[in-house]
């Protein structure tokens, strides 16, 4: 039987909520496809919903419970009878949030997939629409790059850092990456960065001065944002796209008048979604294309990420989930490797 991660209730601690349950297969309607979940990744989106933090709900359930999982890439089985845009034997990604990826199958919507090229490597599909595509419109969208250029950035050992690292090389242009002061930060994730410090050797070397380091990107924001800012040359772009230091819409940073006035940075948000929803359905599938041909030609690899296979009937397999969970949402882990659910 098909089986999935749900929860009855949104919980602080994410591992306690979810938990594993079978149900019947079920057939799609004529505007429906019936799609085999290949992998899933664990990431904070899929978190925030469980805690109830997220303001877009799971559109599925079992037996009233909520469905887990908002990324992943799936094939498709059977179609409906009205259904054009997909076949059997397609390759999909969500086009659409709550779809319930944390499962072995579904019946949904053909409007809410996005058709890719078959790929090999599903744990990398899987990471298509929330971190591949996130970390493209970052270099892509957010300002003009051009060969020689710099990006400075933090979290870099989180999978959108590492994938930044890959497109700007695509472009000729180089990146550095800042990390915690840590004793465990995970430094194979780093090897493809063109320079690697810790926040502490920020002020403390030369190794910057003289770089055109044109965009900063900060997914921590608070005190680590305001240092990578003062590091940003002169007319160049800040961009925030995320929180991993906590303190919801009430944290705050503290920036100098200097960089405003006199270094005249331009201060930007950045939301994937936005950048998605400016394209259309065609835009994408095409977007996809290209990426999925990086993919297979080895320009665009993997990123240092754990893969859990999916075996709830294993003595011990969903205690294995939780563990991921809880690594996951471990305030601590900062920067840790990401977990990939392959089913």
């Amino acid at each position: 039987m098909p089986s999935a991660l749900v929860f009855a209730k949104p919980d602080g601690k994410v591992s306690k909520a979810i938990h594993i349950v079978e149900y019947p297969a079920a057939r799609p309607n004529s505007d429906e496809v019936l799609v085999e979940w290949l992998a899933a990744p664990i990431s904070p989106i899929d978190l925030m919903v469980v805690v109830g933090r997220y303001p877009v709900k799971s559109k599925y359930s079992v037996n009233e419970e909520a469905i887990a999982g908002f990324d992943g890439v799936a094939r498709v089985l059977t179609c409906g009878d009205q259904v054009e845009s997909l076949k059997p034997g397609d390759f999909v990604v969500p086009n659409a949030l709550g779809l319930g990826t944390w499962r072995t199958s579904a019946v949904l919507d053909a409007k809410d997939l996005l058709r890719i090229p078959t790929v090999t490597d599903v744990v990398m599909a899987a990471l298509l629409k929330g971190a591949i595509l996130p970390a493209y419109f970052l270099i892509e969208d957010m300002r003009t790059l051009r060969p020689g250029d710099w990006i400075i950035q933090n979290a870099g050992t989180g999978v959108i850092s590492q994938l930044v690292v890959q497109f700007a090389h695509l472009r000729g242009v180089k990146v550095i990456s800042v990390v915690r002061d840590r004793q465990d930060v995970h430094l194979p994730a780093l090897q493809n960065a063109d320079i690697v410090l810790r926040e502490p050797e920020l002020a403390a070397t030369d190794v910057l001065h003289g770089k055109r380091i044109v965009l900063g990107l900060d997914s921590v924001f608070g005190a680590a944002a305001a240092k990578l800012a003062n590091y940003i040359s002169n007319h160049g772009t800040f961009v925030n796209y995320g929180q991993l230091s906590g303190g919801g819409p009430s944290a705050s940073m503290t920036l100098d008048h200097r960089l405003l006035f006199f270094d005249r940075l331009t201060f930007r948000s950045f939301r994937g979604t936005e950048q998605t929803a400016s394209r259309s359905k065609e835009e994408l599938e095409d977007l996809c294309a290209w990426l999925t041909h990086l993919i297979d030609g080895g320009m665009l690899t993997r990123p240092e990420i754990d893969v859990l296979e999916w075996a709830p009937q294993v003595e011990g397999g969903e205690r294995r989930v939780h563990d991921a969970l809880d690594r996951a949402q471990d305030s601590a882990a900062v920067g840790s490797r990401k977990t990939v659910l392959k089913f």
